[in-house]
């Protein structure tokens, strides 16, 4: 009984002490939201490219073949897609890689689009998809015909504006987008999921057009990849974590969203070496943008992320995040033996 009448008075105590708190002294449970830079994700570079006969044994750098987009997003697991473009006079924009090595596993650009917005639809809680666009023209061309507005007229004529996030919205009511991302980060993954954020992949005079014509990116659906201390900062891209691993580490901390590869040119998929690849995972990258997603059949060679599709970034997710808890795993299955 005086048991009882002790918890009874101690409950009551509890009670009326934390009517007495402030809002700020309360104590409180609120777990860190998981942000699109806590992920770290699997891309392909050139997602839409197939061998061309005859090319691939001539130029070993050409020798990869990608599966369809939407295979890629449902069995590869990859979140991070690249797609090269090229207006062609009377055809508009088209997706290959060079014109001696045009094969292409989908038809123009907004076809290809189409491929991964099916699926998307289909799949509405994936973590975010990712689509870099690198324009392929001449700097002049892409000037003089007005091509990055095609791109960015055609992404906003395919992809639903409700699932798209933009530059403007990170930034918000921020003065930049840069400082947007310092201090207050990116969307969460929750109110995220099922969308996409495009991204222009060029550091030539194409992305100083871009910038030049919208210094603040309002109304553009693509980010640009510039230096960390520009206003523009948000996605930071060097290919060789051998090279450029501190960096790549320093910018991932400071809230960026961060892209390498783990093989180039075929290299180390020849050698079957997974030594850069060990570099890509402890670097902090986001996006780790490789030829051989494990599709390829004719080689060994693969890249799979360890911890599932989509994993916990190892130097900016809290504690608390789980692979699990950012996506299911779904038909993530290896085509062959990695």
């Amino acid at each position: 009984m005086k048991l009882k009448a002790f918890g009874l008075v101690s409950l009551l105590l509890v009670i009326s002490l934390s009517g007495c708190l402030s809002e700020d002294e309360k104590p409180t449970n609120e777990v860190e939201e998981i942000r699109l830079n806590d992920l770290t994700m699997k891309g392909t570079h050139n997602s839409y490219h197939v061998k061309t006969p005859g090319i691939a044994s001539l130029n070993p750098e050409n020798n990869y073949t990608h599966a369809n987009l939407d295979i890629q997003a449902d069995r590869l697991g990859v979140r991070q897609f690249e797609l090269d473009v090229y207006y062609v006079p009377g055809m508009g924009l088209r997706v290959y890689h060079t014109p001696l090595d045009p094969s292409t596993n989908c038809e123009g650009f907004s076809g290809c689009m189409n491929v991964l917005l099916n699926w998307s639809i289909e799949n509405p809680k994936h973590a975010p998809l990712w689509i870099f666009v690198e324009p392929k023209d001449l700097p002049f061309v892409v000037d003089e015909l007005n091509i990055l507005q095609m791109i960015n007229d055609e992404i906003t004529s395919t992809w639903p504006a409700e699932k798209i996030v933009t530059p403007s919205e990170v930034q918000g009511d921020e003065t930049d987008l840069r400082t947007a991302i310092i201090t207050k980060g990116w969307p969460t993954l929750e109110e995220s999921r099922g969308k996409t954020l495009f991204v222009l992949l060029d550091k030539s005079e194409i992305r100083d057009q871009y910038i030049a014509n919208n210094p603040r990116l309002e109304n553009q659906t693509m980010f640009a990849i510039v230096d960390e201390n520009h206003s523009l900062a948000s996605v930071i891209s060097f290919v060789n974590p051998m090279t450029h691993g501190d960096r790549l580490r320093e910018a991932s901390e400071m809230g960026f969203m961060v892209r390498t590869r783990p093989d180039e040119a075929t290299v180390e998929a020849r050698e079957n070496n997974y030594s850069r690849f060990e570099l890509a995972l402890n670097s902090g990258a986001h996006f780790i943008t490789t030829d051989f997603p494990g599709s390829d059949l004719d080689i060994q060679y693969s890249i799979w992320l360890p911890e599932g599709p989509v994993m916990c970034n190892k130097y900016t997710a809290p504690p608390h995040c789980t692979t699990r808890t950012i996506e299911g795993w779904g038909n993530y299955t290896p085509f062959s033996n990695p």
